[in-house]
C-alpha cells in the first residue's frame, strides 16, 4: 500500500473510533456531524487509490470489531489487523494461524477470509455505493484480527510474524494517530 493510502486509512480509523467513544448519544452524533466531510474525503481517497489497482479498506469497523462479535471477547486491550499478501497459500495461512495462537499476547483470534471481508466491507461503505461499485470481491485481501494488552505486546508479535512472507501489511491500532 501506498503511505497515502496508509494516511488514509489511518483517518479513516481516528474518524470511527471518535464515533464509538463513550461520551454519550448526543457526543456520537456531534462527532458524526462534524466528520462527515472528512469521512467522504477519506472514501473518495480509497475510492481513487482502490481503482489504482490497490485492495484495501479502512481498519475501523463501523460496528463492534470483529473479535467482540465473532469470538464473544470483551477484554479490552489494544486492535490488530494483519493483511494477508492476495497470493497467499492455504499453508501459508494456517502457519500464521499457528503462530499467532502460540503467541502468549494475542486474544480474541478472529480470521476473515475474502467472502467475510467483502461482506463486511460493503457494509462499512453502505453509504458510497460507487466505491463499492468500482471494487471486485478479490481486490479485498484476507485479514487476521485480535487484541494485545499493550502497545509493547504488538510489537513483539509483529516481529515473530513479520518474516513468514504472508503478510502484506500489519496494522495496530495504537500506532494510528489523530488527523490535524
Amino acid at each position: 500500500m501506498t503511505q497515502d493510502l496508509r494516511d488514509a486509512l489511518r483517518a479513516e480509523y481516528e474518524l470511527a473510533h471518535q464515533a464509538i467513544r463513550p461520551d454519550g448519544v448526543a457526543a456520537v452524533h456531534a462527532t458524526a456531524t462534524r466528520n462527515r466531510r472528512r469521512a467522504f474525503a477519506g472514501a473518495a481517497a480509497l475510492a481513487v487509490a482502490l481503482s489504482g489497482g490497490v485492495a484495501a479498506w479502512r481498519l475501523a469497523p463501523g460496528d463492534d470489531p470483529p473479535q467482540v462479535v465473532a469470538g464473544g471477547c470483551d477484554r479490552p486491550g489494544v486492535d490488530v489487523s494483519v493483511f494477508l499478501r492476495m497470493e497467499t497459500s492455504d499453508a501459508q495461512v494456517a502457519e500464521l494461524d499457528r503462530a499467532l495462537r502460540d503467541s502468549p499476547e494475542v486474544y480474541c483470534l478472529v480470521f476473515e477470509n475474502q467472502e467475510v471481508a467483502w461482506e463486511r466491507f460493503k457494509r462499512q461503505f453502505s453509504e458510497a455505493p460507487d466505491l463499492v461499485a468500482a471494487t471486485r470481491p478479490e481486490s479485498i485481501p484476507e485479514s487476521f484480527r485480535f487484541r494485545v494488552a499493550k502497545a509493547a505486546d504488538s510489537d513483539a508479535v509483529e516481529q515473530r510474524v513479520r518474516n513468514l512472507g504472508s503478510i502484506s501489511d500489519y496494522l495496530c491500532s495504537c500506532r494510528m494517530t489523530t488527523p490535524s
